[in-house]
């Protein structure tokens, strides 16, 4: 029997046609086995170039073994949930000539492609490519005082292997409201064009920030609603966020091929939306904080003496939401900051505004103020500030502490979604 089953098994594996194995297996298959796999021919070799089609169908139907959130720290690239199963070969980006991580700011990801701003002397925007080890600096704008540090990217390999476009967003303000155009710049011309569209809000002040891309489009959180911008037809417009009882913060982030708002209100109830058609958000999870089931404890989620504070005020005033996957958002819970306020007696139920990285969380912006990444930047010498990883299972309503932290830099704070690809990095034309 066992004879007659071993034989049965090799039949149907020698019956797969090259096809199969072809346009439905390896471009499945994690990067790590991947660069293995290519030296076992000269045929596969070819077949996983990156300048080929299968880098587009890598691209349709990513590794799930592959496939996280990634962010930047003061050491290396790192990678949530889990830092081995994405297979970076160099997390430190050694071969993109920096002399340290904090001399870089991650920017945007789009399809396996990420986009970096380098300081440190360079001061010029680089397209890289983590997987393959592939980095193109871009031409500065014109003039250079148009770099704002909010560019997003847009790479479609579904559309074209051969372009990408970065779209840096630029507003004006006046006593009627904000007025935001657009500097685009694409590989296949090599040049920044300044869009015809313009797109013009009444009453408002509120800068775009956060840039976040999905199915060819990128979108700008501007408090109470996003700004977007289609670099292939050149059109834009905005979409209003979900509106929530009180103040509350919220992130706009892609997973896939959709885009979710996440959300503490300031009940401490944690919500999900997702965006339906371009225009209409639709409510998939929401939790109360007197509903969520911890691991164990309060306590053993967010450190001695906190179940005197309670979930609710841990996340209404500490927690910042980072990343959904479809089933789970990751929190970070700023524990620090919390016990430095509860030893000096400041403890409340107010908002609490934390470093100026992370003021576009806030649900108001002061008349005579802008968030400004540059001034941000500026400090490059505060202290990285190092934050407890949460998880919470928004079907069961189960948080979990991960044991992980997440570092807290003045210039990188942000998740993105992330994806391993063969794809190479096209070229810039001149």
């Amino acid at each position: 029997m066992a004879l007659h089953k071993r034989t049965l098994y090799q039949d149907q594996t020698t019956n797969l046609s090259d096809d199969v194995i072809c346009h439905h297996i390896l471009p499945r298959l994690p990067c790590k086995l991947l660069s293995r796999f290519k030296v076992t021919s000269k045929a596969y070799h070819a077949l996983i170039a990156p300048k080929t089609y299968f880098a587009t169908l890598q691209s349709l139907s990513p590794s799930p073994s592959s496939t996280g959130f990634i962010c930047v720290n003061s050491r290396n690239l790192s990678f949530l949930p889990h830092q081995d199963d994405i297979g970076i070969p160099d997390p430190s980006l050694h071969f993109m000539v920096v002399k340290s991580l904090q001399d870089v700011k991650l920017l945007a990801s789009a399809n396996g492609l990420l986009l970096f701003y380098l300081f440190g002397g360079v001061n010029s925007l680089c397209i890289c490519n983590p997987a393959t080890m592939e980095k193109k600096i871009l031409l500065k704008e014109e003039p250079e005082e148009n770099i704002t540090k909010e560019m997003g990217l847009v790479f479609n390999p579904h559309v074209s292997l051969d372009k990408y476009t970065v779209v840096g967003p630029l507003f004006e303000t006046s006593s009627a409201g904000i007025e935001y155009t657009f500097n685009v710049y694409s590989s296949q011309t090599g040049k920044w064009v300044c869009s015809k569209q313009k797109v013009f809000m009444s009453c408002s002040r509120n800068a775009p920030s956060n840039p976040v891309y999905c199915l060819g489009l990128v979108y700008w959180s501007c408090v109470d609603y996003l700004l977007w911008f289609d670099p292939e037809k050149d059109r834009a417009g905005t979409i209003l966020l979900p509106y929530y009882y009180g103040s509350a913060r919220q992130l706009v982030e892609a997973f896939k091929d959709e885009l979710a708002c996440m959300c503490i209100t300031s009940r401490g109830d944690i919500e999900v939306w997702r965006l339906i058609g371009g225009t209409k958000w639709n409510r998939l999870y929401k939790l109360g904080s007197d509903t969520l089931i911890h691991e164990i404890s309060c306590a053993h989620c967010f450190g001695p003496l906190s179940d005197e504070i309670g979930t609710r005020s841990i996340l209404t005033d500490f927690a910042t939401p980072l990343a959904f996957d479809g089933k789970s958002m990751y929190l970070s819970v700023n524990m620090k900051e919390w016990h430095r306020l509860r030893k000096n007696r400041l403890v409340s139920n107010k908002r609490i505004s934390f470093d100026e990285d992370v003021l576009y969380f806030m649900d108001r912006v002061d008349d005579d103020y802008f968030y400004s990444d540059s001034e941000s930047d500026a400090n490059d010498d505060c202290e990285d500030n190092l934050e407890e990883l949460l998880c919470c299972d928004m079907l069961i309503g189960k948080l979990i502490n991960t044991g992980m932290s997440v570092i807290r830099t003045n210039r990188n704070f942000r998740v993105f979604y992330y994806h391993n690809s063969m794809v190479s990095v096209p070229p810039i034309s001149k």
